[in-house]
């Protein structure tokens, strides 16, 4: 029983700081993806669509 009182109190102690921990790799992750989708926005070619382009009516889409 004693085993037991000392791992639950180390698993209290420790919650909060992974807890922390957590959210922090969560926030970095999306942080990152929110990134790469303003890269790729940046960096995509503007096009116009292929039915536009057969009918010669292609509007510019800047």
């Amino acid at each position: 029983m004693e085993l037991f009182d000392v791992v639950a109190v180390l698993a209290l102690l420790f919650v909060p700081s992974l807890q922390k921990l957590l959210d922090s790799v969560a926030y970095r992750n999306r942080s990152r993806g929110r990134a790469e989708i303003v890269r790729a926005r940046g960096s995509a070619p503007l096009q116009t669509p292929p039915d536009e382009r057969e009918k010669g009516k292609a509007k510019s889409r800047v």
